[in-house]
């Protein structure tokens, strides 16, 4: 059994830190008396003098100031399980677990969840990511509430989708490849290996989207723009994703004779049999204000 109370420990420790009872006393909303005798009952429960006492000066003792550190720590944790407790009778939630698609993962999307935990603040955050289907398969299993992926432009038995932001594809080379070129034909595709994310091989759907006779399959957006810097092919990709590489001369946009202008769209999904709570409330509203890319 403890030989303290809490009481006695934020009197003790609230001394400390004021120099005197009278302070302490100040800052808590009590009488000095009551300060003192709290301190006074906690020295005689533990066996340990914490406080020298003179006539105008109150120091702690070499043994009050190592008790000290470790009471302290012991006053934020019971402030934190008391928010908990809080929290509890609330029924206020206390986790959250978001995937995001590494496609189109961002800062927009990461303020969004920085918005939900100031509203909640002991809020629990968890994030993944990964490709599409991965995402999909995170929230079919419960493994995560919420998910944020690229469009697959089909419907997943048991998933819940709404779209979100609207986003520009653009066609990227390495600068030596695309020269002052800056219009390509089909052909000039079609004879150069094209670098494509591994979703887009795994959906038939979307396997229009691959244009060249050759290709590589690349799971990451990183690793692609990389490859595409490094010379190994061009490709299709989001333009608010690579436009820092642009500005650097990484990579270089080119268009494709003829073409036209092409924007997917992102969703976001959740189980359709999962029961939302506000904090997955507040993310769904903060991410549909999103402005497309």
């Amino acid at each position: 059994m403890m030989k303290f109370s809490l009481d006695q420990l934020t009197a003790f420790v609230t001394t400390v830190e004021q120099g005197s009872f009278k302070q302490a006393a100040l800052l808590l909303g009590k009488h000095a008396t009551t300060i003192s005798q709290q301190v006074a009952t906690l020295e005689v429960d533990i066996d340990i003098q914490l406080f020298e006492r003179h006539v105008r000066k109150l120091a702690p003792t070499q043994a009050g100031l190592e008790f000290y550190q470790f009471a302290r720590p012991v006053l934020i944790e019971a402030g934190v399980l008391e928010s908990k407790i809080d929290t509890m009778h609330a029924k206020l939630p206390s986790e959250l677990r978001i995937a995001l698609d590494s496609t189109i993962h961002d800062r927009q999307l990461l303020r969004c969840i920085k918005q939900v935990t100031q509203q909640y603040p002991h809020l629990a955050i968890e994030v993944h990511s990964g490709e599409p289907e991965q995402i999909i398969e995170l929230v079919t299993s419960n493994q995560v509430d919420l998910g944020v992926i690229t469009t697959l432009f089909k419907p997943f038995e048991g998933i819940i989708s709404q779209p979100l932001f609207n986003f520009e594809l653009i066609f990227i080379g390495a600068p030596s490849w695309v020269g002052c070129d800056e219009v390509k034909v089909q052909e000039q595709l079609k004879s150069c290996p094209q670098l494509v994310y591994r979703y887009v091989t795994q959906n038939s759907n979307l396997h229009g989207h691959i244009l060249s006779y050759h290709y590589h399959s690349v799971a990451n957006l990183a690793d692609l723009i990389e490859m595409v810097s490094l010379g190994m092919g061009w490709a299709i990709v989001p333009r608010f994703q690579v436009e820092t590489y642009l500005e650097q001369g990484d990579v270089t946009e080119f268009v494709v004779s003829g073409g036209k202008s092409v924007s997917w769209y992102s969703e976001l999904i959740y189980a359709s049999d999962k029961q939302l709570n506000p904090a997955m409330q507040r993310f769904i509203e903060l991410a549909l204000t999103l402005s497309d890319r």
